[in-house]
């Protein structure tokens, strides 16, 4: 890792922002710019013109900190990843709220929370520049009892009403469209509203901000609480939007009609074949291939042998296989 001249290397200052999080206020002046940028959502925010540097970061974070135990902490659950003066992770906090903030919170002293977001910080002259927050804000407040949870926002949230009485191919095709209109708004170009659906993110030119900004959206267009990975997890805005017609149907994986999946994979089959799309063909050969594997009936004999097999005999032979658990991780 490359440090900036006169300055702090970008994992130092990954560090520091968690320490600085986790209650270390004295470091702020440190390793912050002065006249540091901020971008944070608008519910249960302050003004980002009043967070200009190092102290006023650190007032703000012992504001919030304030309100949980002393035990309360930011831990990472995914990153960082560095690219150039760039950094995002994904972390969770876990506290118990004490009191105070919000004033409208109706839950007990006491009561534990948990909560995700995801952090990106720009770095300059070996310094904290910038900083982006999304998270799930709306989700704390619900657990405090300060506002409806994820049943009720359910009920408010637009797409699921223009879902209602749809099939599954009106549905999903109502979800593709606007998932790509999203796009189009958040990448300020019209022409990506008019693609097929099979294109990647990458390819339609998202990047990991506008990716948060996607999730973030369709979190309060569906009601649903979306993985922050989402656009990772589902590649391209068909299979985005498969996934999110599954949940909003209210239909689970197993009730779902496998021939039918396999039916839309065939339809999507010659979109598929274009160029551009090797990455994506090789992932989708790999996890058929897996697939099929899993599918394949063992021979009798070897149903049999696990059926007979003790616990013990079991464990090692997957220890003898995969290797024993605690070497595992």
């Amino acid at each position: 890792m490359s440090r900036a001249t006169g300055g702090h290397s970008p994992q130092e200052l990954w560090n520091a922002w968690n320490r600085l999080w986790n209650g270390d206020y004295a470091i702020a002046d440190d390793y912050v710019s002065r006249t540091m940028r901020v971008n944070i959502p608008e519910f249960g925010m302050p003004d980002p013109a009043t967070l200009s540097d190092g102290p006023r970061i650190a007032a703000w974070i012992a504001a919030f900190r304030s309100s949980y135990d002393d035990d309360a902490a930011i831990t990472g659950e995914l990153g960082p990843f560095f690219v150039g003066d760039y950094a995002i992770g994904r972390w969770v906090f876990r506290g118990t709220w004490t009191g105070g903030r919000p004033a409208i919170a109706t839950v007990e002293p006491g009561t534990g929370v948990a909560f995700r977001g995801v952090d990106i910080l720009r770095f300059e002259d070996g310094r904290i520049a910038e900083y982006w927050l999304t998270d799930d804000q709306l989700d704390l407040y619900a657990q405090l009892g300060a506002v409806a949870g994820p049943d009720a926002r359910a009920q408010q949230a637009p797409l699921p009403a223009r879902l209602a009485g749809l099939g599954a191919d009106a549905g999903r095709a109502v979800l593709v469209e606007r998932v790509l209109d999203l796009a189009a708004e958040l990448l300020e170009d019209e022409e990506v509203s008019g693609a097929a659906g099979t294109e990647t993110f990458l390819s339609l030119g998202l990047d990991s901000l506008s990716a948060v900004e996607l999730h973030s959206r369709l979190q309060q267009e569906t009601g649903l609480r979306l993985p922050a990975t989402l656009t990772f997890d589902f590649p391209t805005p068909w299979a985005l939007a498969g996934s999110l017609w599954t949940r909003l149907d209210g239909r689970s994986a197993d009730s779902a009609d496998p021939l039918d999946a396999l039916a839309r994979l065939e339809e999507l089959a010659p979109a598929l074949a274009g160029p551009g799309q090797e990455a994506l063909r090789a992932e989708i050969g790999d996890r058929l291939a897996g697939l099929a594997k899993r599918l394949v009936a063992p021979p009798a004999a070897a149903r049999e042998q696990i059926e007979e097999a003790s616990a013990a005999e079991l464990f090692a032979y997957l220890d003898s296989r995969l290797g024993s658990a605690e070497h595992s991780g």
